[in-house]
């Protein structure tokens, strides 16, 4: 093996997304690195100086609760535990703890502690007996705990009341300490529960190689060997699934291996890595040995037979009859424990504990198999053996996945199976007793007794977790069919169990029945979450089969999409970053894509993909297609633009914030041209050149579908602004264009004005944080005068003076078709105000009016709100961070009392007084069009509480009502609460408010029974303790029209499964 591995560690931020699932956002970037050397037998580690000592400190400066360090198998999580334990005794990072205690949850002792002294072991009692008491008197301040390898422990080891873990990690024993956890994603969420207790938390992910790691090992693991370096690295070019996997250290170490092993004959799969992996470690064990083939097992037939009679006769109890079998060498020892342990639930019948004897015994040489059932057939009373052995006969063909070796090695392989399979269903990674033929076949290893007296001398686990549960499933996969789908059904809905069902898909393909197929969506359906980790472990296996026929039948079923992607739709969309989705992960996602014949839209942000996006090719269902920020290298984007040519489906695509160089724009251009589905195209941010954005332009004069085209932030000078008005001249089809921050220059935003005026198609232009001056907006005016499709404008942050505003207002006021009008960030005086005021009063088709930050004077505001009270047409004003005085307060609600099409009004941070609030108030109790009012950040006293609440008694339109950051404490919601129950809410913004546990139990009172209020939103709340918090889910998980609470991240330890998705977290 190479003497060389390196692994990334990230620290991440926990936050959550629209449907309460957490996501990790990445901040700090190539904290740490971690290579092994075979010669020195130890790991070191080399950080960059900005962060070698953050772990355990918090931006702070002080030391974290509770550090949950995640990855997945195989990433390296031990190696770093071990080794911080390490280089901190060579005081070398690590120093703002005064002591390092490093524990290894897969070790007996450990596991069964029940209190702290327990806990710890040092073979020198004077040292025992000191840390013993110092951790005793400082309660474990400035104590690093690490708690290696989480995910070992059972279920009730991790969150069982009696647990030492869970007391530690919630700071009921030693509340002082800070704990370090190691574990696997699938405990992620018992983790997340028990750190949610505690304030200060951080967060790191093992993430292993990046590509400049990987490079670096295939040089170092072929070193003097350089053509079969040069065939290794044409081989992982030309297999991406294959390099993806070798961003785990683990599987690149085993893929360069076997190549050189097989000499250019490397597996395929995960499962076929391990497969390969197992025969190796087989045949070397064989070497050593130079064991050959045992005798025929005749004697063992023959034995049976003779004893069948009395045995059947005499002995009624299977665990009877499993010692009897042992005591006359029929079967071994373990076979014996087995049915004396499970005798109950293999059968009552005695046939099926000789069949299960005859199983253990019989070994796999064809050969023999078949003499032993001729024996087997010649006696009538062993029919039932018979007919199982045939069944069985089936699946010895897995057999052949491990070539050239001995039956007795193949014999000894099962016993180690049954183990692995036996350890699985327990949740035991430790083994005594293990027969020595078997200790020696290099897949277990022994743990040394290093403890005093009370336990065995020695227990065994397998090399590597990952290796047991691979075991698993080939021991699994030559049960009959029928079991075999029992256990796939039980496993799917367990966490920990992902890799075995993984591996079980890989060794038997699923190759069933149609029937079987919709059996599998069906348990996929009906698992009650939508946890991302569950959907990475569903695309693994799907992935893991490669059988095409079986993918494409299940990725064809609605339900099993729906269900698969977590929502109602068959849509994928979601904010990721690498701490949801490593490299492997894209794979298998693009691959389900790729043979999904009903998922039509795909939404991935902020994922750093490569070349798998080219099997957009092959599907043909995909109308949507986002890749938002996933850093596509020119290659990979090549094939995406290419993938998307050839599909015949595809409507829109979102390249945004990836760099497109010239070349890669110059194919994009070609496959606007002859592309002729696609409808919407976005390239915000991707760092086009001139000469680029003329080709992309190019291809979309000729194009006759696109309606969509979005090129902000991409600067664009004269030559291409003009290349852009040439086009809008031109085309006709497009009907949105987004130049929002492209530095466009006075002559080319002229170019560019003139183009819009021609165009009769275009309905959208946003042009905001462009300058715009008075000449160009003088031309800007005269195209709205003469422009007649033109109904979205977007001006904001333009740097318009006032002449040039007033050209642009009188333009609006002749356009009879623009229905937005965005004005926000202009100080508009109360000149222009009037005009705006004059226009609203005589412009027909202005539905929305965004006039945010417009620095308007108390004479212009109530311009604009008389303009707004004789309009007939405007639906949505938002008058937002303009100080509105009593005065225009009072204009304000005289409006609200008179206007009847204004659906929606913005009056956040507007420095609103208690009288003029009042006036508002009245004013929508009468109004019977309003359905959403923002009034955020006005402090809003006890009466004008009581106000609100009669209106919503009485108004029936209301459906939004925004009122975070008001001050509104418990007695203000309770008197809120009376009018919330009669009222037509369907969605109540409450978060920042200092109202507590009497205010929450108000409001929970409320949802219970609320007949509309479908989103309720407490984050920030800081006053509400956990009980607040309890009863408000408490009230969502009854019978309630409830869809989203929206809690404070501190809450997520109180959030039960069955609301995962119903309630969202975040940080506030």
């Amino acid at each position: 093996m190479p003497s060389f591995v390196v692994f990334h560690v990230k620290f991440i931020q926990k936050t959550a997304d629209e449907n309460g699932i957490t996501q990790h956002i990445h901040h700090g970037h190539s904290v740490t690195h971690a290579s092994w050397s075979s010669d020195e037998a130890c790991w070191t580690i080399t950080a960059t100086q900005k962060h070698k000592d953050s772990i355990g400190r918090l931006e702070d400066g002080t030391l974290a609760s509770c550090i949950i360090v995640q990855g997945i198998p195989g990433v390296g999580k031990s190696t770093l535990a071990w080794q911080l334990g390490r280089r901190w005794g060579k005081k070398e990072i690590l120093q703002h703890f005064q002591l390092v205690i490093v524990l290894r949850l897969r070790d007996e002792r450990v596991q069964k502690a029940h209190t702290i002294s327990e806990l710890f072991y040092h073979p020198d009692p004077d040292i025992l007996q000191s840390v013993s008491k110092r951790m005793a008197s400082t309660l474990g301040e400035n104590v690093l705990l690490i708690l290696d390898g989480y995910d070992e422990l059972s279920s009730n080891f991790q969150i069982g009341d009696g647990s030492i873990f869970a007391r530690i990690i919630k700071g009921e024993e030693l509340p002082k300490l800070t704990v370090l956890v190691t574990s696997r994603p699938s405990a992620n969420r018992n983790l997340y529960q028990l750190c949610g207790i505690r304030a200060k938390c951080q967060y790191i992910e093992v993430v292993g190689f990046g590509e400049k790691e990987i490079r670096e090992y295939v040089e170092h693991a072929f070193k003097n060997k350089i053509e079969l370096k040069k065939q290794f690295q044409s081989y992982i070019e030309q297999r991406p699934h294959i390099h993806s996997l070798m961003y785990v250290p683990i599987n690149c170490a085993i893929i360069a291996e076997l190549f050189k092993e097989h000499k250019g004959k490397p597996p395929q799969t995960l499962t076929e890595i391990y497969t390969a992996l197992t025969n190796t470690l087989l045949q070397r064990h064989e070497k050593k040995t130079k064991e050959k083939t045992p005798v025929a097992l005749t004697h063992v037939v023959n034995s049976m037979k003779k004893h069948y009679s009395d045995l059947v006769g005499t002995i009624q109890n299977p665990a009877d009859l499993a010692g009897s079998l042992y005591s006359r060498d029929i079967i071994t020892r373990s076979v014996r424990d087995e049915i004396q342990q499970r005798g109950d639930l293999i059968t009552k019948r005695k046939n099926e504990v000789l069949i299960n004897a005859v199983e253990a015994q019989v070994t796999t040489d064809p050969s023999l198999f078949q003499v032993f059932m001729e024996v087997l057939k010649e006696e009538p009373s062993l029919s039932t053996i018979v007919e199982r052995m045939s069944v069985s006969s089936g699946t010895s063909s897995k057999m052949t996945c491990f070539e050239g070796l001995s039956s007795t090695t193949l014999s000894q392989l099962q016993c180690v199976a049954r183990l692995a399979y036996q350890g699985t269903l327990n949740d035991q990674l430790i083994f005594h007793d293990v027969q020595d033929n078997i200790e020696s076949l290099g897949l277990l290893q022994k743990v040394p007794q290093l403890y005093s007296t009370g336990f065995p001398k020695a227990s065994y686990n397998f090399i590597h977790k990952t290796l047991q549960e691979f075991l698993t499933a080939w021991y699994v996969s030559s049960l009959p069919t029928s079991e075999q789908r029992v256990f796939v059904k039980d496993s799917l809905t367990k966490s920990n169990m992902a890799m075995t069902v993984r591996f079980m898909a890989g060794l038997t393909k699923f190759q069933t029945s149609s029937e079987n197929i919709d059996d599998l969506a069906d348990i996929v359906i009906s698992l009650e979450t939508t946890d991302r980790q569950k959907l990475i472990e569903n695309l693994h296996w799907i992935f893991e089969t490669q059988n095409p026929t079986f993918i494409q039948r299940l990725m064809g079923n609605k339900d099993f999409i729906q269900r698969l992607m977590g929502n109602k739709e068959q849509t994928l969309k979601w904010s990721c970053s690498r701490a949801n989705f490593n490299p492997f992960d894209l794979y298998a996602l693009w691959y389900c894509i790729a043979n999904s014949s009903t998922l039509w839209s795909v939404d991935i942000i902020d994922c750093n993909l490569t070349d798998e996006c080219g099997m957009l090719k092959e599907n043909d269902s995909l109308q949507q297609l986002g890749l938002r920020g996933c850093e596509l290298q020119p290659k990979g984007l090549e094939e995406v633009i290419k993938g998307v040519q050839v599909n015949t489906k595809l409507e829109t695509l979102d390249l945004s914030c990836n760099t497109i160089d010239n070349k890669r724009a110059s194919c994009l251009g070609i496959m606007l041209k002859r592309k002729n589905t696609l409808q919407k195209l976005n390239l915000y941010r991707c760092g086009l050149q001139p000469e680029g954005l003329e080709q992309v332009i190019k291809g979309v004069q000729v194009n006759t579908k696109l309606e969509t085209l979005d090129l902000s932030n991409n600067t664009i000078d004269n030559k291409t602004a003009l290349c852009l008005g040439g086009m809008l001249k031109e085309n006709d089809s497009l009907q949105q264009l987004g130049l929002r921050g492209c530095e466009l220059q006075p002559k080319g935003l002229e170019e560019v004005i003139k183009g819009v005026q021609v165009n009769t198609k275009l309905e959208t232009l946003d042009l905001s944080c462009n300058t715009i001056d008075n000449k160009r907006a003088s031309c800007l005016g005269m195209m709205l005068k003469e422009n007649n499709t033109l109904k979205r404008q977007y001006l904001q942050g333009c740097g318009l003076q006032p002449e040039g505003l007033e050209e642009v207002i009188k333009g609006v006021q002749v356009n009879t078709k623009l229905e937005i009008l965005d004005l926000s960030y202009y100080t508009i005086d109360n000149k222009r105000a009037s005009y705006l005021g004059m226009m609203l009063k005589v412009n027909s088709s202005i539905q929305k009016l965004d006039l945010t930050v417009c620095r308007l004077q108390p004479e212009g505001l109530e311009e604009v709100i008389k303009g707004v009270q004789v309009n007939t047409m405007l639906e949505t004003l938002d008058l937002s961070h303009n100080t509105i005085n009593n005065k225009s307060a009072s204009c304000l609600g005289m409006m609200l009392k008179e206007n009847n099409t204004l659906k929606k009004l913005n009056l956040h941070r507007c420095g609103l007084q208690p009288e003029g609030l009042e006036e508002v108030i009245k004013g929508v109790e009468v109004n019977t069009k309003l359905e959403t009012l923002g009034m955020s950040h006005n402090s809003i006293d006890n009466k004008r509480v009581s106000c609100l609440a009669h209106v919503l008694k009485h108004n029936t339109t209301l459906s939004h009502l925004w009122l975070w950051v008001c001050g509104l404490r418990d007695e203000a919601i309770s008197e809120l609460c009376g009018g919330l129950k009669l009222c037509k809410l369907k969605t109540l913004k409450l978060w920042d408010n200092p109202f507590g546990d009497q205010g929450a139990k108000g409001l929970a009172e409320i949802l219970k029974d609320h007949p509309t209020l479908e989103e309720l939103d407490v984050r920030g709340c800081k006053e509400m303790s956990d009980d607040g918090v309890q009863h408000l889910m408490d009230a969502t998980m009854s019978e309630t029209r409830v869809k989203m609470l929206r809690l404070s991240e501190k809450y997520r330890h109180l959030v039960p499964q069955e609301l995962v998705g119903r309630i969202q977290l975040s940080y506030m």
